[in-house]
């Protein structure tokens, strides 16, 4: 009788692998629990030392942490194990430029190699708009912006980096007819506040004014912010 139900209760444990603490160390994290998370991640790779995807979450968590310097190992270590894996070359990227906020140029270059690896990652392309405008190299965030823009027309946060690229340019014609085409795609509440910006740069107020219109259309807080602007041109 002992023989068969040790016999029963060997068969329905759960072997203890590097998959079974990974997957335990995912639930872990997504309840909050990542000091827990990551002596799961931490066992993973004890069991496989070539386990790129708990290296990346081992990192994720480190950067959590009053010891986020260590992030930067784990992410490393995962790419080295995997030159394709395109999520840790996007970790380590925004480590770079979340954490270590003037390493811009270290972001960039792990962007890029995201990139590489996939061209149709709209949030990628935003992070490198991003980074090029805190580095005041605004014409170089201008391609990177609307190639993340014809991905998702929209996505948001893409026209945030490109208005501002186009207005600490100059080129304000240049927009205008950016957003044409964006709004032609969808109506954004953003493409149509910047557009009335531009305009109002190229002391255009008739056009500024028929932007605000569209606007409070779709955005009434936006439009009163377009219009103050326009109140405030002469």
């Amino acid at each position: 009788m002992f023989f068969l139900l040790f016999s029963a209760s060997a068969a329905s444990a759960q072997p203890l692998t590097a998959k079974s603490f990974y997957k335990k160390g995912i639930e872990q994290r997504d309840k909050g629990l990542f000091l827990d998370a990551m002596g799961s991640f931490k066992r993973a790779i004890v069991l496989n030392k070539n386990f790129d995807s708990a290296y990346l979450e081992a990192g994720s968590i480190y950067a959590r942490t009053t010891r986020p310097d260590s992030a930067v190992w784990f992410f490393k270590k995962a790419i080295s194990i995997n030159t394709k894996f395109t999520a840790a070359y996007i970790a380590l990227g925004n480590f770079y430029r979340d954490v270590q906020p003037t390493n811009f140029d270290s972001a960039l270059s792990c962007y890029m190699a995201a990139i590489r690896l996939d061209s149709s990652n709209k949030v990628t392309y935003y992070s490198i708009a991003w980074c090029y405008n805190a580095k005041s190299e605004y014409e170089k965030a201008i391609p990177f912006a609307v190639k993340a823009l014809n991905i998702d027309n929209d996505y948001k946060p893409a026209y945030s980096e490109l208005g501002h690229a186009y207005r600490r340019t100059g080129k304000f014609k240049e927009g205008i007819e950016q957003f044409k085409k964006n709004l032609s795609v969808s109506v954004v509440d953003l493409a149509l506040l910047y557009s009335g910006f531009c305009y109002l740069e190229l002391k255009d107020k008739e056009s500024a004014l028929q932007q605000y219109e569209a606007l409070k259309k779709v955005n009434e807080k936006m439009a009163e912010s377009l219009k103050k602007r326009i109140d405030a041109t002469q």
